[in-house]
């Protein structure tokens, strides 16, 4: 009999660690359950969040292309109109460029007959000095002689 009872005893604890276990299963599962249901909560959330933010960045790129075409049409105006501005502006330069050629060309002509007047005026000095200085030698050398002759 005292067998039987610690049997019964080993059968009873046994069934009461069998009836912990099940509902600590129970609870594990409701827990798995639940965090499956939080994590797919949270990726529907996410999802929805991202396809939000997905559109409004779709809609500011929109705009964002539309005001680079206006702002690319508006330079491309501003541009042509700057062309037809300075085409006249161009000619007027083109004209005064080839006066000032012409002016540069007659001040070198000047400027090239000028020197060669002054080149033939020095010229002229340096013959006449040349000139001077010959006579000046001859004429010291006269009169050094006399001086040798009568020193010797």
């Amino acid at each position: 009999m005292a067998e039987d009872e610690s049997d019964q005893q080993a059968l009873r604890a046994a069934e009461q660690e069998i009836h912990q276990l099940r509902v600590t299963i129970a609870a594990l599962r409701e827990q798995i359950e639940q965090a499956h249901y939080d994590k797919d909560r949270a990726v529907q959330q996410a999802v929805a969040r991202s396809s939000a933010e997905i559109s409004q960045l779709k809609s500011a790129m929109q705009a964002l292309r539309d005001k680079l075409e206006e702002t690319r049409i508006a330079k491309q105006e501003q541009a042509q109109a700057m062309v037809r501005d300075l085409s006249s502006e161009v000619v007027q330069l083109k004209g005064t460029a080839a006066t000032l050629r012409e002016r540069i060309e007659q001040l070198s002509a000047q400027s090239a007959q000028r020197i060669d007047d002054l080149q033939k005026s020095h010229n002229d000095e340096i013959r006449h000095l040349q000139g001077t200085i010959t006579a000046l030698r001859e004429r010291l050398e006269v009169e050094a002689t006399p001086a040798r002759s009568s020193g010797a």
